[in-house]
Protein backbone atom coordinates (compact mmCIF):
# COMPACT_ATOMS: atom_id res chain seq x y z
CA UNK A 1 0.00 0.00 0.00
CA UNK A 2 2.87 2.39 0.64
CA UNK A 3 3.83 2.27 -3.05
CA UNK A 4 0.33 3.28 -4.13
CA UNK A 5 0.35 6.19 -1.69
CA UNK A 6 3.77 7.34 -2.87
CA UNK A 7 2.73 7.08 -6.53
CA UNK A 8 -0.40 9.14 -5.89
CA UNK A 9 1.68 11.82 -4.15
CA UNK A 10 3.97 11.91 -7.17
CA UNK A 11 1.10 12.13 -9.68
CA UNK A 12 -0.62 14.86 -7.67
CA UNK A 13 2.60 16.85 -7.29
CA UNK A 14 3.24 16.73 -11.05
CA UNK A 15 -0.36 17.67 -11.88
CA UNK A 16 -0.21 20.58 -9.44
CA UNK A 17 3.11 21.77 -10.92
CA UNK A 18 1.63 21.72 -14.44
CA UNK A 19 -1.40 23.76 -13.35
CA UNK A 20 0.85 26.29 -11.60
CA UNK A 21 3.06 26.56 -14.68
CA UNK A 22 0.03 27.17 -16.91
CA UNK A 23 -1.51 29.74 -14.58
CA UNK A 24 1.82 31.59 -14.35
CA UNK A 25 2.16 31.63 -18.14
CA UNK A 26 -1.39 33.00 -18.51
CA UNK A 27 -0.82 35.55 -15.74
CA UNK A 28 2.39 36.75 -17.41
CA UNK A 29 0.52 37.15 -20.71
CA UNK A 30 -2.27 39.08 -19.01
CA UNK A 31 0.06 41.28 -16.94
CA UNK A 32 2.38 41.93 -19.86
CA UNK A 33 5.45 41.05 -17.78
CA UNK A 34 7.15 39.24 -20.65
CA UNK A 35 7.46 35.84 -19.01
CA UNK A 36 10.27 34.13 -17.18
CA UNK A 37 13.33 32.23 -18.48
CA UNK A 38 14.72 35.17 -20.44
CA UNK A 39 11.33 36.40 -21.60
CA UNK A 40 8.73 35.37 -24.15
CA UNK A 41 10.78 36.83 -26.98
CA UNK A 42 13.53 34.25 -26.32
CA UNK A 43 11.00 31.56 -27.28
CA UNK A 44 9.67 33.34 -30.35
CA UNK A 45 6.55 34.88 -28.78
CA UNK A 46 6.54 38.34 -30.33
CA UNK A 47 2.92 39.46 -29.94
CA UNK A 48 2.41 38.93 -26.21
CA UNK A 49 1.75 42.68 -25.87
CA UNK A 50 -1.52 42.11 -27.76
CA UNK A 51 -2.77 39.89 -24.94
CA UNK A 52 -1.87 42.32 -22.12
CA UNK A 53 -4.97 42.93 -20.01
CA UNK A 54 -7.09 40.83 -22.35
CA UNK A 55 -6.84 37.32 -20.91
CA UNK A 56 -10.26 36.31 -19.62
CA UNK A 57 -11.32 32.80 -18.65
CA UNK A 58 -12.41 31.99 -22.23
CA UNK A 59 -9.10 33.09 -23.77
CA UNK A 60 -7.12 31.44 -20.99
CA UNK A 61 -8.90 28.13 -21.63
CA UNK A 62 -8.28 28.46 -25.39
CA UNK A 63 -4.56 28.97 -24.87
CA UNK A 64 -4.40 26.15 -22.31
CA UNK A 65 -6.24 23.76 -24.64
CA UNK A 66 -3.90 24.67 -27.50
CA UNK A 67 -1.02 23.73 -25.20
CA UNK A 68 -2.71 20.43 -24.34
CA UNK A 69 -3.77 21.32 -20.81
CA UNK A 70 -7.32 21.48 -19.51
CA UNK A 71 -7.66 23.91 -16.61
CA UNK A 72 -10.72 23.86 -14.36
CA UNK A 73 -12.99 26.91 -14.23
CA UNK A 74 -12.21 27.30 -10.53
CA UNK A 75 -8.59 28.10 -11.48
CA UNK A 76 -9.63 30.40 -14.32
CA UNK A 77 -11.90 32.57 -12.18
CA UNK A 78 -8.88 34.79 -11.46
CA UNK A 79 -9.01 35.91 -15.10
CA UNK A 80 -12.59 37.17 -14.89
CA UNK A 81 -12.91 40.78 -15.99
CA UNK A 82 -15.61 43.39 -16.22
CA UNK A 83 -17.05 43.10 -19.75
CA UNK A 84 -16.98 46.88 -20.30
CA UNK A 85 -13.26 47.04 -19.55
CA UNK A 86 -12.60 44.03 -21.79
CA UNK A 87 -14.59 45.53 -24.68
CA UNK A 88 -12.66 48.78 -24.33
CA UNK A 89 -9.32 46.92 -24.39
CA UNK A 90 -10.40 44.81 -27.36
CA UNK A 91 -11.45 47.78 -29.45
CA UNK A 92 -8.11 49.48 -28.90
CA UNK A 93 -6.51 50.32 -32.22
CA UNK A 94 -2.87 51.13 -32.69
CA UNK A 95 -1.07 52.70 -35.60
CA UNK A 96 1.45 50.82 -37.67
CA UNK A 97 2.87 53.12 -40.29
CA UNK A 98 0.00 54.76 -42.17
CA UNK A 99 -2.55 52.06 -41.41
CA UNK A 100 -4.50 51.20 -38.29
CA UNK A 101 -4.71 47.67 -36.99
CA UNK A 102 -7.13 46.41 -34.37
CA UNK A 103 -6.00 44.06 -31.62
CA UNK A 104 -5.52 40.48 -32.70
CA UNK A 105 -7.86 37.75 -31.55
CA UNK A 106 -6.69 34.92 -29.32
CA UNK A 107 -6.99 32.57 -32.32
CA UNK A 108 -4.75 34.83 -34.42
CA UNK A 109 -2.31 35.12 -31.49
CA UNK A 110 -2.13 31.33 -31.31
CA UNK A 111 -1.68 31.11 -35.10
CA UNK A 112 1.17 33.62 -35.07
CA UNK A 113 2.92 32.71 -31.81
CA UNK A 114 1.80 29.11 -31.31
CA UNK A 115 5.21 27.60 -31.92
CA UNK A 116 6.79 29.95 -29.37
CA UNK A 117 3.99 29.24 -26.89
CA UNK A 118 4.64 25.51 -27.22
CA UNK A 119 8.38 26.00 -26.68
CA UNK A 120 7.80 28.24 -23.66
CA UNK A 121 5.18 25.88 -22.22
CA UNK A 122 7.44 22.83 -22.63
CA UNK A 123 10.36 24.57 -20.94
CA UNK A 124 8.23 26.13 -18.20
CA UNK A 125 6.34 22.92 -17.45
CA UNK A 126 9.61 20.99 -17.19
CA UNK A 127 11.05 23.60 -14.84
CA UNK A 128 8.01 23.51 -12.53
CA UNK A 129 7.82 19.71 -12.54
CA UNK A 130 11.53 19.41 -11.80
CA UNK A 131 11.21 21.78 -8.83
CA UNK A 132 8.17 19.84 -7.56
CA UNK A 133 10.06 16.56 -7.77
CA UNK A 134 13.02 18.04 -5.91
CA UNK A 135 10.66 19.30 -3.22
CA UNK A 136 9.00 15.87 -2.99
CA UNK A 137 12.38 14.16 -2.75
CA UNK A 138 13.47 16.52 0.05
CA UNK A 139 10.31 15.76 2.01
CA UNK A 140 11.20 12.05 1.92
CA UNK A 141 14.74 12.59 3.16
Amino acid sequence: MANRSENMKLVNKIRSAEVTAMLDLLRDLDNGTGGDFGGFIQFGINNDHDMKGRINSYRAQKIAKYLGKNISQSHLIRFSKDKNILIERDSYVYSKGNSYISRISVDKFIDIDGKGLLLYWTYSKGFYINNALIELDRSHS
